[in-house]
């Protein structure tokens, strides 16, 4: 059984009108949940005749307390916060099942924050919060893609738009959010902050021990226990033109045009 997952959308401080007008929607619109069995934000789930399907069903058949994917489609006016997420084992001290690894796919590139400088920990340690002298800054382009490891201190800039693919956890630490009077989260980021960065690269697949995302072309037959994100697919004699998620169960006829995201377990 294939089934469509219906959006949900947040605004967001940095949120463009342009993100939520795609969709039909007002609002600075800076996240489109567009598959999520989060307990705070959960798509609807439709069958191909319009019916609703329950998250206790799927989790049943994929054998999950809770669903493990979660993919957004994010677009930027305004830097995020200089953020970093909890691995596994940070996370589950604090009654998650799982860290926050993610992936981008960059629809539309710019300048976002990767990673922090060699040495930067111990200077803020110290009190150091000269941000632009401990953050790397790095230029991304349409086509490519990032993994960003638990752990990886990051912040995605202006007028950038991108595909979130990732493990399912809303767990996020602010550093620092440009004097916005947000709150952060210093002690929590500090405890999970590496030295590390991610490594743009010319997207088609990328496998981690989380999850597995690979781009495909003009897809007609979905896999069991999959999820698909598709820019123009047909379902239930209805065309979506804009970008829209499908849980595959036990697998079936799926018509999705052009370009194709898939992701999967590992």
């Amino acid at each position: 059984m294939i089934l469509r997952c219906r959006p949900e959308f947040v605004e967001e401080i940095w949120g463009d009108e342009s993100l939520g007008k795609l969709y039909g929607v007002d609002g600075e619109i800076g996240e489109v949940w567009l598959c999520s069995g989060h307990p705070e934000r959960k798509t609807m789930i439709l069958d191909d005749k319009g019916e609703r399907f329950g998250w206790e069903d799927i989790l049943k058949i994929w054998k999950f307390d809770r669903f493990p994917f979660l993919i957004k489609h994010i677009k930027t006016k305004e830097w995020l916060s200089v953020q970093v997420h909890p691995d596994d084992d940070a996370a589950k001290k604090i009654g998650e099942p799982w860290g926050k690894p993610e992936m981008w796919y960059f629809v539309k590139g710019g300048t976002l924050v990767n990673g922090l400088k060699k040495g930067a920990l111990e200077k803020l340690k110290n009190g150091d919060r000269q941000w632009d002298s401990l953050l790397n800054f790095a230029n991304v382009k349409s086509g490519e893609g990032m993994f960003i490891n638990p752990g990886t201190v990051h912040a995605i800039g202006p007028e950038i738009e991108l595909y979130e693919f990732q493990m399912t956890s809303d767990v996020t630490y602010r550093f620092y959010d440009w004097n916005r009077g947000r709150k952060t989260h210093f002690d929590e980021a500090m405890a999970c902050a590496k030295e590390i960065t991610a490594e743009p690269f010319v997207f088609n697949k990328l496998e981690t021990s989380h999850f597995k995302v690979e781009l495909l072309n003009n897809v007609t037959f979905a896999d069991p226990k999959s999820v698909y994100l598709s820019l123009n697919s047909v379902f239930g004699n209805k065309n979506f033109k804009v970008p829209t998620a499908y849980i595959s169960n036990d697998g079936g006829d799926f018509l999705s045009n052009g370009m194709t995201f898939k992701m999967t377990l590992p």
